[in-house]
């Protein structure tokens, strides 16, 4: 059993705990921004957040290739406790200036995810054998998305216990304990990353087993004794500034600009998706019900795009076949997606906005789970979740794919962190609505997403 706990899934599924701690208070807290910090502040913390995980992004890369995957992982997750820590400080003194706090905050939770999610990104690659790289990353995806399932249940709990008149300044005693949870979770997120092993001794372990447990691999460390030095993970020699530099040279590579768009595309979309969408169409509590059926999609959609890819293991000719099939499913869903979506957003445009349906502030006028209205939103709100798992699975099962190398995968997962976060950024900074009408960002997403499709089909295994 102390072997087993040492193979690449077992591992893999340790790495996906540490996530689903630390992303069911994040997760929540993202979904919430508008109703927890009001639209102003919600929106500014977030295109922070977004912004500063871009730019960190061009450095996480060094540090991950120079510090090691483990220990990037541990402080990535103090990023994030950063945020919870300003926004308890921010509750206290909510009648004060202390915008800038959050704004703050939003900084930290920035520079730890482009931290947390490079040296994921490198580690998860380096633990696969070649042949179960998608598999593994579905079997990530599923537990990290389950945070948001714990964060929808909590959101629903909690909402649904709260009064309508608690929206704003008199709910903050209800949100600093909310609060207390998160900061709760991510501590105990971070200290699990210590228990995480090294790829080299993770992959020594599953040859002896797969051998019956016997050591008759020379070249891979013996189990019963401490690792050496050489044997814990793959150190970049190259310095802090060339390590940089080689992450930035992606941008003159063909491969990647033509990957850009469709990267930029994951994390464009979901701002107005998850919240001018969301928080314009369904109560607050219905919402923790729609995060439920989001992230629950996007678990199946993961695990049945990672399996798929992962059939064409070791064959170029066959893992071709398998980009193109899993990108015309990912336009199949998402055209569907976004066709459902123009019937609601239309109706919306031209609607007087104290419609039910595209209603603005009071939460009482929006859809609620009980009534029949909410089920095509629901089901929008499905197809995008499903859409959502099947390119982030591919993107990074393409990475695996494409390269080899530990310092390698690091930089590839890093410039696709930026790309990722900068179209999170943006996206954010359109949610409020005098800003960009929704159904113009609406528009504008479908665009990215039609372009980037196409140029990501001239960039296959």
């Amino acid at each position: 059993m102390a072997v087993s706990m040492k193979t690449p899934l077992m591992q893999v599924v340790l790495m996906g705990t540490v996530f689903f701690f630390v992303f069911s208070a994040f997760l929540t807290i993202q979904a919430f921004a508008s109703d927890m910090y009001g639209e102003d502040l919600g929106s500014k913390m977030a295109t922070a957040l977004y912004l500063s995980f871009s730019f960190f992004s061009f450095v996480s890369p060094s540090v991950t290739n120079k510090l090691g995957a483990k220990m990037t992982m541990f402080w990535g997750t103090i990023g994030y406790a950063g945020l919870v820590a300003a926004s308890l400080v921010y509750f206290e003194n909510i009648e004060s200036s202390f915008d800038f706090v959050v704004i703050l905050g939003g900084i930290s939770c920035g520079l730890g995810a482009a931290l947390l999610w490079t040296a994921q990104g490198r580690l998860i690659m380096q633990y696969s054998d070649g042949t179960d790289n998608g598999h593994l990353f579905s079997i990530f995806w599923a537990l990290f998305n389950m945070s948001a399932l714990v964060g929808g249940l909590l959101t629903f709990f909690y909402f649904g216990n709260s009064s309508d008149s608690d929206d704003d300044a008199s709910s903050t005693d209800g949100s600093a304990v909310l609060y207390v949870v998160f900061l709760s979770f991510i501590v105990l997120g971070a200290l699990a990353t210590q228990m995480l092993l090294p790829p080299k001794v993770v992959k020594a372990a599953a040859a002896q087993l797969a051998a019956g447990g016997s050591n008759s691999h020379s070249d891979l460390p013996l189990l019963d004794k401490e690792p050496e030095e050489e044997d814990v993970e793959e150190i970049s020699k190259e310095n802090w500034f060339s390590e940089m530099a080689a992450t930035i040279a992606m941008f003159r590579t063909k491969r990647m600009l033509f990957l850009s768009l469709i990267f930029f595309y994951t994390g464009y979309n979901q701002p107005y998706q998850l919240n001018t969408f969301g928080n314009r169409i369904f109560q607050k509590q219905t919402i923790g019900l729609e995060m439920i059926i989001f992230y629950v999609s996007e678990i199946i959609g993961g695990l049945y795009v990672g399996s798929m890819l992962d059939q064409s293991a070791g064959n170029k000719l066959d893992q071709r076949k398998a980009s193109k099939k899993c990108l015309l499913l990912f336009f199949v869903v998402t055209s569907l997606s976004f066709i459902l979506c123009y019937f609601q957003e239309i109706g919306c445009a031209f609607t007087d906005s104290d419609d039910a349906d595209c209603n603005t502030d009071k939460d009482e006028d929006k859809l609620s789970y009980t009534q029949l209205e909410s089920l095509r939103p629901s089901i929008i709100f499905a197809l995008w979740g499903f859409s959502d798992s099947q390119i982030q699975t591919y993107s990074y099962w393409l990475m695996g794919t494409l390269y080899d190398s530990g310092v390698e995968q690091a930089r590839a997962v890093g410039f696709y962190k930026m790309i990722q976060s900068l179209g999170w950024a943006i996206g954010f900074a359109l949610v409020p609505q005098d800003v960009m009408e929704p159904i113009v960002q609406m528009a504008c997403t479908t665009a990215c997403f039609l372009v980037g499709l196409g140029l990501a089909l001239m960039e296959l295994p």
